[in-house]
């Protein structure tokens, strides 16, 4: 007779927990949480000229609070040296992403990345980089993220 008790109350358990989970998860949502998927071949990519596309995954880089975007560069994209207000956190997707730190551009002190490689620039801290190949870049980080050229007048090259 326990016996059979306990086979029903297992079963029971199980369901109150998994019942709890989703209530759980439900709350959270409407507390606003916001739950994305992209599924790769779906991605909403932007061209933003020159063989350059954006894919905003997460969040807006410029207002407040987490992003994640992704960067699609052709070969020789550059950027000169820079700095951002707060961290900069890269992930090397596909390619080969060069990433040096100073003032000045010194392409023998960088270092080259490949596919799984993650990279945190500090804010505030000078940076250039570039691409060697067709690279695709995830970016995440909490803005807002803005950019400053050390030199007036230096875009993306």
């Amino acid at each position: 007779m326990a016996q059979g008790l306990v086979g029903r109350a297992i079963p029971c358990l199980f369901a109150i927990a998994a019942f709890s989970l989703l209530g759980a998860r439900g709350l959270a949502a409407q507390d606003g949480e916001s739950n994305v998927f992209h599924e790769a071949e779906t991605l909403p990519w932007v061209d933003l000229g020159d063989g350059i596309r954006r894919a905003t995954l997460y969040g807006d880089a410029q207002g407040e609070g987490p992003f994640a975007f992704r960067l699609s560069v052709p070969d020789g994209f550059a950027m000169a040296p820079h700095t951002h207000p707060v961290v900069e956190h890269m992930t090397v997707l596909a390619g080969r992403f060069f990433v040096g730190l100073g003032e000045a551009e010194d392409r023998n002190a960088a270092t080259g990345y490949g596919p799984g490689s993650y990279i945190a620039v500090g804010a505030g801290v000078p940076a250039y980089m570039w691409a060697e190949g067709p690279t695709i870049v995830q970016v995440h980080g909490t803005g807002p993220m803005t950019t400053t050229y050390l030199e007036p007048g230096g875009p993306e090259r």
